[in-house]
């Protein structure tokens, strides 16, 4: 049922973007299963999806949206299982939420009109670890802060034939050393990356004039993350403080293993949220066509995921 409802909102489309036709499509879609679930169905002014039953305090679920190289789980499994939990726990209080536009903002859960005593995310872990242990599940601790920004280097654009090497002020020399720089000051429990890089005149006779080097750092701890933008020294543009996460998950799933999510999502928002990671395969890979979980790894974390809602509901 689960891989079968992930297919139907994929054959929508695999670009579902915010507030699209397409993404309306899919909430129209699971709409209609979270009223086979017995759930009344309601919009907030954001655009959020709710499929509610009885006073609702907690809440489970995901978003619909998807970015434009999508495969099919992230995001999308969170509401599926949620509605499965919920169809499940009949006459238990509880909603099941679909935000909008997770992928460009989050835009929907930054605007909800209430909040929960309990909100929980089942989603696909988009990385290697948990394959890495052989763990099909992997509870939350934190979502990482993150800190976006560049480095200008200016040089003299000269000519790249007749200007000996000595004589050049080449500013693409000097933003590469910053960009091995970068990677040398991600240290445990950090990580950082250039992922875009603009030359001028950007011309292949021509020596470097100007580069602009992007740089994304992040870590689950604040202080490291403060650590890091100041050994890097970039001019910070936009910047999120890491979110710890709830127990709700911790609770049901002693043994499992303690993880720390680098991706975003929309429980960075909400408040009160606890997360749940389901293994990726394909070297977890996300983003993409070839994300992965297996039918039997989405099946333990269904599984937890109820026995989280039975217990926060009973």
């Amino acid at each position: 049922m689960i891989l079968q409802r992930l297919e139907e909102i994929y054959a929508i489309a695999q670009h579902r973007a915010a507030y699209s036709p397409e993404e309306d499509a899919a909430h129209e879609l699971a709409a209609g299963w979270m009223r086979e679930a017995g759930l009344a169905v309601t919009r907030d002014g954001a655009g959020n999806l709710f499929g509610k039953r009885g006073d609702a305090r907690v809440w489970a679920g995901s978003h619909l949206d998807s970015v434009p190289t999508a495969g099919r789980f992230d995001g999308a499994l969170g509401v599926v299982a949620a509605i499965e939990a919920a169809s499940r726990l009949r006459g238990r209080p509880l909603a099941v939420v679909a935000f909008r536009a997770e992928e460009t903002g989050p835009m929907g859960s930054k605007r909800i009109e209430s909040t929960p005593d309990a909100y929980l995310e089942l989603h696909i872990e988009q990385g290697p670890v948990l394959a890495s242990l052989g763990e099909p599940l992997g509870v939350v601790t934190a979502i990482a802060g993150q800190a976006r920004g560049f480095r200008v280097f200016e040089g003299r654009a000269d000519h790249a034939g007749t200007t000996p090497i000595e004589a050049r002020a080449d500013a693409l020399v000097e933003a590469a050393a910053f960009v091995l720089h970068v990677r040398e000051c991600a240290r445990e429990g950090t990580v950082a990356t250039v992922g875009a890089i603009e030359v001028e005149p950007n011309a292949t006779n021509v020596v470097p004039e100007k580069v602009t080097v992007s740089v994304d750092a992040r870590s689950a701890d604040a202080r490291r993350l403060a650590a890091l933008i100041a050994e890097i020294g970039f001019d910070v543009q936009w910047r999120s403080d890491p979110v710890a996460m709830g127990d709700a998950f911790a609770a049901v799933l002693p043994d499992a293993p303690r993880v720390v999510s680098g991706a975003g999502h929309d429980a960075m928002f909400v408040p009160n949220s606890s997360m749940l990671f389901v293994r990726s395969l394909n070297g977890g890979v996300s983003h993409h066509p070839d994300e992965l979980s297996s039918s039997e790894d989405i099946a333990l974390a269904v599984d937890a995921l109820t026995a989280a809602l039975d217990r926060l509901t009973r």
